[in-house]
């Protein structure tokens, strides 16, 4: 299944959407970054046909849906806030809408949906006062999946659980719709939301999508894009848009990119401490992750120390990397700079003061070593199944 959208608008008084060219392929989760007001749920509601596009035309599987009737388009949309019904049951309600047989003939299913998002014991409750606001969220979520969408739209379905749940339902999410081969798109002004789900990314602003490409690409190219200012360069996979250019100060406002991020496969996993290789580099952190998975990590840029030379440490993480750039970002407090580093496909960014900057001999183009702790990552994704973002 794919969605294309090529010269959409819509003007409504005081805003325009568009015009908007995406072109997302089989199997892609799309994680549409951007404010409050840009036009994110827009584009949602434009691709479910609640409302329609002024001028250009929406392909799914290179058909225009204007010809395809809503009910026939195979498309799930889950909303911020879950839509359960009161007087039916945990059960009741992930079957709503499915016909009497299907009910019969989806029962493996129904089972592995609710399996994989940790639900089955909910099964046989009888109401659905009480249940916390991440089982709801996972009810309505099972409800839409069980129906076998070929599309899945996403309006921040996680945005009022607490951070425990969602970080926990984030990667459930990522994993269930790799197994069930959903396209996804997911609309968020989280930058969390773009590291645990996202294989490409949409930002957009005022109405107009200012880039797309893949989340790796994004995250090696912010180096560079701090200090001369972001190319926003299209993926031929994931967008038709013109390549327009684009402020460093303007990007960082929606994509700050202000994690790292490391991806990686397990080759080892034990004692509560899990090896993973990013291309030629190895990487340890806590925590018992299947041998053969995929994992991926977030560290933040304070977590990240910085020494001219090879030093004894008990931190497990130690690469030599290069000194891309140094930046004084407008939204950091005076004194503190981002450290630009990187070595092969690996991009990092760590923070320190000037003071620090000036006493280690800092300057760009000089190597140096990156450490961090294995207690520092956190983990936001892991899977058997998926191949690491391209």
């Amino acid at each position: 299944m794919t969605i294309e959208l090529v010269n959409v608008t819509k003007v409504f008084p005081g805003f325009t959407l568009g015009p908007i060219n995406l072109n997302l392929p089989d199997d892609t989760i799309l994680v549409l970054l951007g404010p409050n007001g840009s036009g994110k749920s827009t584009i949602l509601n434009l691709i479910i046909g609640l409302i329609k596009p002024d001028t250009g035309s929406i392909y799914i599987d290179g058909a225009d849906i204007a010809k395809i009737p809503v009910e026939s388009r195979k498309i799930g949309y889950s909303f911020q806030n879950p839509t359960l019904f009161p007087h039916l049951s945990v059960y009741e309600n992930i079957v709503f809408g499915l016909k009497k047989g299907d009910k019969k003939l989806k029962g493996l299913q129904i089972k592995n949906l609710c399996d994989s998002f940790g639900i089955s014991h909910l099964l046989d409750r009888r109401k659905i006062n009480g249940l916390s606001g991440g089982e709801m969220q996972k009810i309505s979520l099972a409800r839409m999946l069980v129906k076998e969408p070929k599309i899945m739209l996403m309006d921040e379905p996680l945005a009022h659980l607490d951070n425990l749940t969602k970080n926990k339902l984030r990667m459930d999410l990522r994993q269930i719709l790799k197994e069930e081969k959903v396209l996804g798109i997911y609309v968020t002004h989280f930058e969390d939301d773009v590291y645990a789900l996202a294989d490409s990314v949409s930002i957009i602003q005022k109405g107009q999508i200012k880039r797309t490409d893949t989340l790796r690409t994004m995250l090696l190219s912010e180096g560079e894009s701090a200090t001369i200012g972001v190319r926003a360069t299209s993926s031929p996979s994931y967008s038709h848009e013109s390549p327009t250019s684009l402020s460093s100060s303007s990007i960082f406002e929606i994509f700050q990119g202000d994690y790292n991020y490391l991806e990686g496969h397990v080759t080892e996993s034990k004692d509560g401490v899990t090896i993973f290789m990013h291309g030629a580099h190895k990487f340890e952190i806590l925590g018992d992750y299947p041998t053969n998975s995929t994992v991926g990590v977030l560290i933040k840029p304070e977590d990240i120390l910085l020494s001219p030379d090879l030093v004894k440490t008990s931190a497990r993480n130690i690469i030599k990397v290069r000194v891309r750039s140094i930046s004084n970002i407008s939204y950091l407090r005076k004194g503190v700079l981002d450290i630009f580093l990187g070595i092969d496909d690996i991009s990092l960014k760590s923070r320190i003061t000037v003071e620090s900057k000036n006493y280690l001999g800092i300057i760009e183009g000089k190597y140096i070593y990156a450490i961090f702790k294995a207690t520092v990552p956190h983990v936001v994704r892991n899977s058997e199944r998926e191949n690491m973002i391209k």
